[in-house]
């Protein structure tokens, strides 16, 4: 007996990683299920067939994206010829708004009821989408709770089922055999530097984080650097620019949540990884720089006090934010110094970091998102035998 047909679209390191342990619940239930779409790494590990690579399509801002006007044109030829050929039952949309705001116009045409998985921020900007996702989605399935309040008030038929990051918390060693294995001694102040998973985000911040270290390097020789590098991340950039800067970073391949772990302080990149290192109980300086035109288009239309994730959840601004021109190597060294030297703010910290826990939900999300996507099937919930 065949299985139903799902096509499924995933964006950026995060958002594949997140679509893949999906996967893996529906094929627990469905294993006869097919999956094709756009992901990465991590869905061409659990057999997707990909119609591209998800880092083909990656851009951050309205100016990015004309770079990426061929990618994206032959990606969206290649998922219309799947859904005129394969007629999928479902569509499974992950978060990737400015993709798949497309592929929900695909889906209408081809008549294929749509799951949307992690929700675009449109409870932050651009609340005109709302209208799309009313007349496009037959069902979001949100990952924070404040979201199901939002949708609920716009007529949207949605599913809380709390955060995924807590299915990729790994077991780790005591913090002082995490550091003896990056090679540090109680004496070092470990500084863990993530710019991201996108060539344009890396290009735009990763030089000022790397100028910033040599700032801190000077005022405290201690200081000892670390890059996890993101399963989707242009791991030739990231060495071209650590070695252009000579300043002394140790880069790794994965491992993100070891080097967190065992770092005293991070400087991150706005997006999914203030969260995981939230979740490793790490205090951080958040950066985030768009091209000039996206920043000024987003300063009209955001609706938060905050960019952070992990303050937004606070609900309060623990940890800086330098947004655009404040991110400058200055900047980002003073406010790690500032951290690092104030007893009494690593002490709120670390109670806000507690709040964070509490209000991203319990493990179990993407069996929950599984059982979202069965129903809309309209299939039993229980794994076939």
């Amino acid at each position: 007996m065949n299985g139903p047909k799902i096509l499924l679209v995933a964006g950026e390191a995060s958002g594949d990683q997140h679509a893949a342990r999906l996967v893996q619940a529906l094929r627990e239930r469905l294993p006869q299920a097919e999956f094709f779409g756009i992901g990465g790494e991590a869905l061409a590990r659990q057999g997707m067939r990909l119609a591209c690579r998800a880092e083909d399509l990656a851009v951050i801002g309205l100016t990015e994206v004309f770079h990426k006007i061929p990618a994206v044109r032959r990606a969206l030829r290649n998922l219309w010829r799947y859904f005129r050929d394969e007629r999928p039952d479902l569509a499974i949309l992950v978060d990737f708004p400015d993709f798949n705001f497309l592929v929900l116009r695909l889906a209408r045409r081809f008549g294929t009821p749509v799951m949307y998985y992690i929700s675009p921020q449109v409870w932050a900007w651009r609340r005109g989408r709302i209208r799309t996702i009313a007349r496009l989605v037959k069902r979001m399935v949100v990952i924070f709770p404040f979201e199901e309040e939002f949708y609920r008030q716009h007529g949207v038929d949605v599913t809380y089922v709390g955060h995924p990051l807590l299915e990729t918390l790994p077991a780790l060693p005591p913090r002082r055999e995490l550091r003896e294995r990056f090679d540090l001694t109680a004496a070092d102040l470990a500084v863990a530097l993530l710019p991201g998973s996108r060539s344009g985000e890396i290009s735009h911040l990763l030089p000022d984080m790397l100028a910033a270290a040599a700032h801190l390097q000077a005022q405290a020789p201690q200081c000892r650097f670390l890059l996890p590098l993101a399963a989707t991340a242009p791991a030739a950039l990231v060495a071209e620019l650590v070695s252009q800067s000579q300043v002394p970073v140790a880069l790794h391949r994965g491992q993100t949540y070891e080097i967190l772990a065992a770092a005293d302080i991070a400087v991150v990149a706005s997006g999914t990884a203030t969260l995981e290192t939230a979740l490793s109980g790490t205090p951080m300086v958040i950066v985030y720089r768009l091209s000039p035109l996206t920043y000024y288009v987003g300063r009209l239309l955001i609706r938060v006090s905050h960019i952070g994730m992990a303050n937004l959840l606070a609900e309060e601004g623990l940890f800086p934010e330098l947004i655009q021109h404040e991110v400058t190597p200055e900047r980002i060294a003073a406010e790690v110094l500032n951290i690092i030297r104030e007893p009494a703010r690593l002490a709120r910290i670390s109670a806000g970091l507690k709040r964070i826990w509490h209000r991203l939900g319990g493990p179990g999300a993407s069996e929950r998102a599984a059982a979202a996507a069965l129903e809309i099937l309209g299939l039993p919930q229980q794994p076939e035998k």
